[in-house]
């Protein structure tokens, strides 16, 4: 086997799930699928799935993750290394490998919904004509073009990702989905960069021993594409949180009109991601942003969005999670971060209750210490700042409720 791949420092990735029925398909036509949700709002409703497939980008890294049917424990896992080769498009055709199928809609009234799955009795249906599909072929419209980078046979199980110590680091985003349970683990999920590194890590020392094989691919060509887009609506607010999450995954390094004020330059944002979970009760963030200055991790924005008003108790809120984020983005980063680290807290809503800015205006900088047994980090926990978002004609335009500390 070759030895262990070198990627560029703060490159982005992303875990899709899939199973033994969808993964050859995807592997060997070359293309990720992910289902469109009959719900519109929420976690896992349409925009909340929509903001995790437009936080990717051309040239980030893809790993699939194969969850468990009836194969043993060594069939499953995490599986790689792809990278994006498009932007997110919908496409309803059918795609297909051998004798394995992804649907793009139910053949028979043309629905795109989610099909309904029943795998101990073999069963499978349309959840809108109630017709009988073939079994394992998943309704999957939404997708992303990749292109091999490099193939691995063996999958790596989930005692070697969570369990096994040999290997520095912890795939920490992914342990928590999975110990939250059923909800969390997304189709698609983007991961820091250090977990990026210990997947590559792992996928080539359980490969070490395996003949470098290729892997026999037909790229996918999608007949009626439709590109993915955010529609935040009339206005003057969102109907959804996860709409203006969406709008965020898509615009978040394009440089606009005040968030730029807040993120700082371009060049230096190391990564983003949506959703990000940092506890094992599955705490989580709406928004994550890492920054470097000299090619090292010196900063994080956490950003909590509010489709509505902000109030006073999601302001106490940057109290619960500042340890525990701050954890997140520094304990098992490539260069160690050597002494300091800046975490600013942003809330983003459509309005704030006089009490909410209250709260946010008595709060000040202040720093905390973690030490860890390599040595001490000081965090400096920023002044939180507010943002006031308004929809004018389709498009959003930003205020400061309270502005940056100088």
């Amino acid at each position: 086997m070759t030895s262990q791949l070198i990627i560029p420092k703060g490159t982005k990735a992303h875990v899709f799930v899939v199973d033994r029925f969808s993964f050859p398909v995807h592997s060997h036509r070359l293309f990720c699928g992910v289902k469109d949700p009959r719900r519109e709002g929420g976690f896992s409703g349409k925009w909340g799935l929509y903001a995790t497939i437009l936080c990717t980008r051309l040239n980030d890294l893809v790993f699939f993750y194969q969850r468990r049917i009836d194969e043993p424990q060594e069939e499953r896992g995490f599986r790689g290394i792809y990278k994006i080769a498009s932007e997110p498009f919908f496409d309803d055709s059918e795609v297909s490998w051998a004798s394995h199928k992804v649907l793009g809609k139910c053949p028979y009234c043309g629905s795109t919904f989610p099909e309904k799955m029943d795998f101990k009795k073999q069963t499978a249906w349309c959840s809108e004509c109630k017709k009988q599909l073939e079994y394992g072929a998943h309704i999957l419209p939404n997708r992303i073009r990749i292109q091999l980078y490099q193939y691995y046979e063996k999958s790596v199980d989930d005692n070697t990702a969570y369990v096994d110590q040999t290997d520095p680091g912890t795939l920490w985003t992914m342990l928590f989905r999975k110990v939250y349970g059923r909800g969390r683990e997304r189709s698609v999920a983007p991961i820091l960069p250090e977990e990026a590194e210990k997947l590559i890590r792992l996928l080539d020392k359980v490969n070490r021993d395996k003949k470098a094989e290729s892997l026999e691919f037909d790229p996918y060509v999608p007949t009626e594409k439709r590109a993915i887009k955010v529609d935040l609506g009339p206005g003057p607010k969102v109907k959804y949180e996860h709409v203006l999450q969406a709008w965020f995954m898509e615009n978040i390094d394009k440089d606009f009109p005040v968030l730029k004020d807040i993120l700082g330059p371009k060049k230096d944002l190391e990564w983003f991601g949506n959703e990000i979970i940092y506890g094992i009760g599955g705490d989580k963030v709406d928004i994550l942003t890492l920054h470097m200055e000299d090619n090292i991790r010196r900063r994080s924005t956490v950003i909590e969005l509010k489709d509505g008003e902000v109030g006073k108790q999601d302001v106490k809120q940057i109290e619960r999670y500042s340890y525990w984020v701050s954890q997140l983005v520094t304990a098992n980063a490539k260069e160690r971060i050597q002494s300091h680290l800046t975490l600013q807290p942003v809330l983003v809503g459509f309005d704030f209750t006089t009490e909410a800015l209250s709260v946010l205006n008595g709060m000040q900088q202040r720093n905390i210490n973690i030490e860890y047994p390599w040595g001490k980090v000081t965090i400096t926990i920023m002044a939180p700042i507010g943002l006031k978002y308004e929809v004018q004609d389709g498009k959003i335009e930003f205020d400061f409720a309270k502005p940056p500390s100088k």
